[in-house]
């Protein structure tokens, strides 16, 4: 019978279900890293840009210096007192920046200009002195009588001024009296006494001639209606002149309106109380051509 060694250790015992714990938490790791994308990079350290520092030369050479100090636009040969090379700078700040260099050309300040005084003769005689004096005062004199004469001028201006509107208000004035003394008489006017009577007159001549001078045309083609005649009188009753203002629609009535009017002149003379206001009467009637046959006039 065979006797264990009791100085060896036993190893743990793995089971199916301890592989099977193990293969799906590497399957669940395996996918989680897919999933979310870790990776792992190595990064590696960069060095820094290279700067270049560029200084502005102020005076151009055309020999390139051995040794070589700064960059620049142009060559130029340095000088100065300081033991080691240093960069030109200002203690006043920039108040622009620009990064292009240009050209630039000093302000010029104005030169002063120097007083010029008149060259005076030594030597003046008497008689130059006196002549000298004598311009100022003439030149002083004119000066002094300028104004008044300016005075005088638009005063004399205005004189004219005044007697030309008066030329021309005399004219209107003339012109005005000249003109006719015209007096219309229509339905909107108040007739007096002596108006009233000179149209009534007229009037019944007008009728009487119309109603014995009826157009036959009208008469024949039962043709009627009104019109508005204008007839000017002068003051011994002869006929200035008719104007038809409103057509009745048919041209027979209207040639027979002013036909009657020229067979009635000429007409009474003014009276003496309208002849003295009166020198043009216009008398503005509305002429009816009824269907008897009768010629009507009356104020519309």
């Amino acid at each position: 019978m065979a006797v264990a060694d009791a100085s060896v250790p036993e190893l743990p015992v793995i089971t199916p279900a301890d592989r099977l714990t193990f293969t799906a938490f590497l399957a669940i790791a395996l996918h989680a890293a897919l999933i979310f994308g870790v990776s792992f990079t190595y990064l590696e350290s960069r060095s820094s840009s290279q700067t270049m520092e560029v200084t502005l030369a102020q005076h151009e050479t055309d020999r390139a210096p051995d040794d070589v100090d700064f960059l620049a636009q142009a060559n130029q040969q340095g000088s100065g007192t300081l033991e080691e090379a240093a960069l030109t700078t200002s203690p006043n700040e920039s108040e622009f920046q620009d990064t292009v260099v240009q050209e630039t050309m000093p302000e010029e300040l104005p030169r002063p200009v120097a007083e010029t005084k008149p060259e005076v003769d030594p030597v003046l005689t008497s008689a130059e002195s006196s002549t000298r004096k004598a311009l100022q005062d003439d030149q002083k004199q004119t000066e002094s009588e300028q104004p008044k004469d300016n005075q005088q001028k638009s005063l004399r201006e205005r004189s004219l001024e005044i007697a030309s509107l008066e030329a021309r208000l005399d004219r209107k004035r003339q012109m005005y009296a000249k003109r006719p003394r015209i007096k219309r008489l229509t339905s909107l006017s108040t007739a007096s006494s002596v108006d009233a009577n000179y149209l009534n007159s007229w009037r019944r001549k007008i009728e009487k001639i119309g109603n014995l001078n009826y157009p036959r045309e009208a008469s024949r083609r039962n043709i009627y209606g009104n019109l508005r005649l204008m007839v000017a009188i002068l003051p011994d009753g002869s006929l200035k002149e008719v104007e038809l203002l409103e057509s009745s629609g048919y041209e027979v009535l209207d040639n027979a309106a002013i036909r009657i009017v020229k067979l009635s002149a000429p007409f009474p003379p003014f009276p003496d109380e309208l002849r003295q206001t009166t020198d043009i009467l216009e008398i503005i009637r509305t002429w009816q051509f009824r269907e008897n046959s009768s010629l009507r006039s009356y104020a519309q």
